[in-house]
């Protein structure tokens, strides 16, 4: 590859680095073409890129970005899969896949500024969606006015039936 066109990749790879919200270092030696075709294809339908890059460009485009922590893991065959939104369903989609395929290994990743291990994404794979989460959320905060208002509403009867039945005790005496 000509240096130009290495220095424009890494610049492109930098930049998409400082982009990601959150990122996952992938091995995938042993995995054949049509289980990368499969992999890339689930991974886009969750709006995840997956690119095998050189090491050497990744190493120099993580200087400065969120990925810098993980240059010690880039050795042998390596995929990112770059995550710029959810990174529970790329997880999902990660885990899920990796049961299928076993050579497709999980080195690590990171969420924010916190570097992740195998074990912590395939955690992030066991939690429930963005969306799902949102929902729960709404749902919560609706049932919320309708609590108080039930809890509002025994404590009325309550103060009502207390009341009758002073007011009887007192009509009988």
């Amino acid at each position: 590859m000509e240096k130009a066109k290495k220095q424009k990749v890494v610049a492109e790879l930098a930049e998409k680095l400082r982009q990601m919200n959150s990122m996952f270092l992938t091995e995938y030696s042993g995995m054949n073409v049509a289980q990368m075709t499969r992999l890339r294809k689930e991974l886009r339908n969750v709006g995840v890129d997956f690119s095998v890059i050189k090491n050497s460009l990744l190493t120099i485009a993580s200087q400065g970005t969120k990925a810098e922590p993980l240059k010690d893991y880039f050795t042998g065959p390596n995929a990112i899969v770059g995550i710029y939104k959810d990174p529970v369903s790329a997880a999902k989609v990660i885990a899920g896949f990796s049961k299928d395929v076993p050579h497709l290994k999980l080195k690590a990743g990171f969420l924010g500024d916190q570097v992740l291990t195998p074990a912590d994404i395939l955690k992030l794979a066991t939690l429930p969606t963005r969306d799902v989460l949102i929902a729960k959320l709404f749902g919560l905060l609706k049932g919320m006015p309708q609590r108080l208002v039930y809890v509002l509403n025994g404590n009325i009867n309550k103060l009502l039936l207390t009341l009758n039945a002073i007011k009887s005790k007192k009509e009988q005496a």
